[in-house]
């Protein structure tokens, strides 16, 4: 199970992906809502 995490940066909240690579989201809300999406495609 992959558990989110990340931390907030000068540009958002910088998310780490389940892949292993980073991704950059206004919010902690928009990495959760990205994860979701990823996840259920």
């Amino acid at each position: 199970m992959f558990t989110p995490t990340g931390y907030y940066t000068h540009s958002g909240f910088l998310g780490f992906l389940p892949d292993g690579s980073r991704m950059v989201f206004a919010t902690y809300a928009d990495y959760v809502d990205y994860l979701e999406e990823a996840v259920a495609a």
